[in-house]
């Protein structure tokens, strides 16, 4: 018998022996699991209520330890604004740091900053449309410390003092805060919802309001919104920390239990978001955009988690729309696709309706392509359904995902649970811990058939009434159709014939055989920092550190110098292109989609990021799943091969962004800053088309930079998590010390990080043509570089200092600013090019008063 053909059968009897261990697991689970039993609660949160209304969610937590974090979530946002009222939701929230019965106007960043606390950092606060949301992280977990912090959050609560004078004062802020917003996206967002969602109050209650309404609405308007909508019944209070739950539970009903209200707890305001009873387009254009983005939407009844009948019904739906994710992924991947990046869904929509989306960006004179193209995809899995294999896989990657969830959760960080529980919140559902649903899975996994996940999608993108949106750049050389154009292509595109999907057959195993050990030539031990460094015979040079803060979870960082240092006037931009096999893992044997199917379910990922003068590879997961991601690394260090696919979708996307770059004011200025820094070095200047289309022209130079440096590039590696030594070590050993023999490191380096630097005072001024006038002005002073520990460390309690001040001047008393930014960039690579920034968003006609 042929090798080839036996491994097909054997392949085609295994994946028939997982189905039938499926089925037979089915018969078991499926009668223990009664579909009409609630979901469990996650036992670890301790819900309770005091006798005023006011709830809370509280989790025991030391990650991170001796700290503990609360959020003040009020169940009120922009859609309970009456008319006139538009954005003061939002303005309220602002309010709350500008004033309370306890900490009058100006102490209360005072009094955090003096206790270790940065404003934005650990003090916050959010608005949505039906939530606004304060957040506190305090530095310890002291009884008085939790009592200042919870003593704040209830002066939130019920004692915000609205001093008329505040609210002139923060007025002009919310207006910096919208012209920082308003951007290209900003006014599709504003003209799209209403047309998307007719008639509803959802569509004209944007949290951050209408300038109109900003500009006049005073504290009587506060006050209306204030004492009807932060009332006892609406406020829940979330605290995950190192402190026992009783202690916390304790301080809550201290600073919330008085809080008393005679008025019943008020019914949100409607909606209004309503099924379509019709199909309809909408086509919107803006001169500041580039690239095409079509979308098809339909609106359904709200859909709620309460039993295990409503999970597995998620599940069923999740699956289906996760292989018709893989698919457009993979068309995308292998170049069959006109669209450059697309994505279906189920989901919820404000919390009172479900929606149901397909969506897809592309080159603008290509957007009816890629809308049926889109809507075939989605069709040709309603009619045909999807592949036992598409399932299996499907079903692995869910069981992976969760087992790495409930294996890393305990040592998660208290922002991950407050994220998680407010979301729940917002849904009016409860929590459940990764265990909980990793053993729902496992119950309801193996009996969800192929029928059945090809019924849900074909019954959620069923035909019937929704919204066609296409938006476009509005410039000469585009042509925008109409809006029965878009839905006679709607209605072409549903009625083809389509042919079922046609799999391929996947990766055995990624290597043929499994490399001989590198020998160790040096090894070394720090016991301070209980560090293990060693140096193999090829000159990889690694370091170990064992530690568990992170359950169940290693890392591995592999740099190779090199890369985008070395690029000159005359080849810039080739890193970029060189590298995109790597984001993408392709090589000369194994195409990208080959490659994430094999990958698929295994609880490790390897991912690889540019920096200024390296290549790093990333390789994180699970202990007993980092081999897997090694000896793909080890793969792709030998073998990695550029795609042709990849390459038109590099230079479609970067040619877009460099269109875009023309109005984008923090862009350009963030260009310019790094210039003038730099003496003009022509590595800080952005890619230029003309670059871009010179590189595409010759791949095999670029194939050949990559090569250089996977082959040649010093190479130094950091395992850090929960893996013993010996086998962190042996594993290194076999996909690193085997590698090529190369450098340790690499002299020319250190001319290249020469820059010429620059000496001031320096002006220099951008002109950037855009709708919202926005200027962005950056001062810059030379600092300590980053081998200049004790300089280094002086810069930084500068900027610290100075971030308090310039926040203080020009944002709480002058108004001419949403926000500054603050921060010190001791530099690494190009030591001249350290600097101390300052930097914001403002009117261009105060521009000269801000700075």
């Amino acid at each position: 018998m042929p090798l080839a053909s036996f491994q097909v059968r054997f392949r085609a009897f295994m994946v028939l022996l997982a189905f039938s261990l499926f089925a037979l697991f089915t018969a078991r689970s499926q009668a223990a699991v009664d579909p009409k039993m609630p979901l469990p609660v996650d036992p670890a949160i301790h819900i309770g209520t005091l006798d005023n209304g006011v709830t809370y969610w509280i989790r025991e937590h030391a990650t991170p330890p001796g700290k503990i974090s609360f959020w003040l979530h009020v169940a009120s946002g922009s859609v309970n604004e009456a008319d006139g009222q538009e954005g003061i939701a939002h303005f309220l929230e602002h309010l709350a740091f500008n004033g309370t019965q306890h900490f009058p106007p100006g102490e209360l960043v005072k009094f955090f900053e003096s206790i270790g606390l940065r404003f934005g950092q650990h003090q916050n606060a959010f608005t949505g449309f039906n939530q606004t949301t304060y957040t506190l992280t305090l530095p310890n977990t002291e009884a008085d410390t939790i009592d200042k912090g919870l003593l704040y959050l209830s002066d939130v609560a019920f004692g915000m003092l609205l001093a008329p004078e505040e609210i002139d004062q923060e007025r002009n802020v919310i207006l910096e805060e919208r012209r920082a917003r308003k951007g290209v996206r900003q006014r599709l967002v504003e003209q799209i919802l209403p047309e998307l969602l007719p008639g509803s109050r959802a569509a004209r209650r944007l949290p951050i309001g209408l300038e109109s309404t900003i500009a006049k609405v005073q504290r009587d308007d506060f006050k209306a919104y204030y004492d009807k909508w932060y009332h006892p019944g609406k406020v829940t209070v979330l605290a995950v920390g190192d402190a026992p739950v009783e202690t916390i539970r304790t301080a809550i009903a201290k600073h919330f239990g008085d809080w008393q209200r005679s008025e019943p707890v008020p019914d949100d305001l409607p909606y209004g978001v309503k099924p379509y009873e019709a199909s309809r387009a909408i086509v919107i254009t803006d001169p500041e955009l580039t690239t095409a983005s079509v979308e098809t939407l339909a609106i359904g009844p709200r859909r709620m988690l309460k039993t295990v009948g409503d999970y597995r019904e998620y599940v069923v739906q999740r699956l289906g729309t996760w292989i018709v994710n893989r698919r457009l992924q993979q068309l995308v991947q292998e170049g069959k696709a006109p669209f450059q990046s697309a994505h279906v869904a189920v989901s919820s929509l404000f919390g009172v309706a479900t929606q149901r989306g397909a969506e897809a960006d592309a080159e603008p004179a290509a957007w009816s392509e890629a809308l049926s193209s889109l809507l075939t995809e989605v069709e040709r899995a309603r009619r045909h359904g999807f592949t036992p294999q598409e399932l299996a896989n499907a079903k692995t990657a869910f069981l992976a995902n969760i087992e790495h969830a409930a294996q890393t959760e305990s040592t998660r960080d208290a922002r991950f649970f407050l994220r998680m529980m407010n979301r729940a919140l917002t849904k009016e559902e409860r929590p459940r811990s990764a265990a909980q649903s990793l053993d729902l899975q496992k119950q309801l996994l193996p009996g969800i058939t192929l029928q059945e996940v090809a019924a849900a999608f074909a019954t959620a993108f069923a035909p019937g009434a929704k919204t066609a949106t296409v938006t476009l750049p509005e410039r000469d050389d585009v042509s925008v159709p109409s809006q029965d154009q878009v839905l006679a292509l709607v209605d072409a595109a549903m009625a083809k014939e389509i042919e079922p999907w046609q799999g391929a057959e996947g990766i055995t195993a990624l290597l043929e055989e499994i490399p001989e050990p590198g020998a160790i030539a040096e090894r070394s031990h720090d016991d301070v920092l209980n560090i293990t460094s060693i140096t193999f015979e090829n000159n990889v040079r690694l370091h170990y550190r064992f530690m568990d803060f992170k359950k169940d979870n290693v890392t591995v960082t592999m740099t190779l110098a090199g890369g985008k240092i070395r690029e000159t006037e005359a080849n810039r931009g080739i890193t970029s292109l060189a590298t995109q096999p790597l984001v993408k893992p392709a090589t000369s044997r194994f195409s990208s989609t080959a490659l994430r199917d094999y990958m698929t379910g295994k609880k490790v990922s390897v991912s690889v990021q540019q920096t200024p003068d390296a290549v790093r590879f990333t390789v994180s997961g699970t202990p007993e799943a980092l081999e897997d991601g090694l000896q793909l690394a080890y793969l792709l260090l030998h073998e990695a091969t550029i795609e042709p696919a990849s390459v038109d979708l590099w230079e479609q996307q970067l040619l877009q962004s460099i269109e875009a770059r023309r109005t984008r004011v923090n862009a350009l200025t963030r260009e310019a800053s790094l210039l003038l820094l730099s003496g003009n070095d022509p590595r800080m200047r952005a890619v230029t088309p003309e670059q871009v289309k010179a590189r595409v022209k010759d791949i095999p130079q670029a194939q050949a930079w990559l090569d250089r440096l996977l082959q040649t590039a010093p190479i130094e590696v950091a395992i850090v998590g929960d893996m013993p030594e010996d086998r962190a070590l042996a594993l290194a050993a076999t996909y690193l010390g085997s590698l090529p023999q190369r450098q340790r490191t690499d002299p020319s380096l250190t001319a290249l990080r020469q820059v010429a630097g620059f000496t001031g005072p320096v002006e220099r001024t951008v002109e950037v043509e855009t709708i919202t006038p926005r200027a962005r002005p950056i001062l810059m002073w030379r600092s300590a570089p980053w081998s200049d520990v004790r300089g280094r460390r002086i810069s930084y309690l500068m900027a610290r200092i100075l971030e308090s001040r310039m926040r203080e001047e020009i944002r709480e008393k002058r108004g001419l600013t949403y926000s500054t930014s603050t921060y010190v960039r001791p530099a690494r690579v190009y030591p001249a090019m350290s600097a101390l920034h300052v930097q914001f968003t403002a009117d261009p006609d105060k521009v000269e008063e801000a700075v």
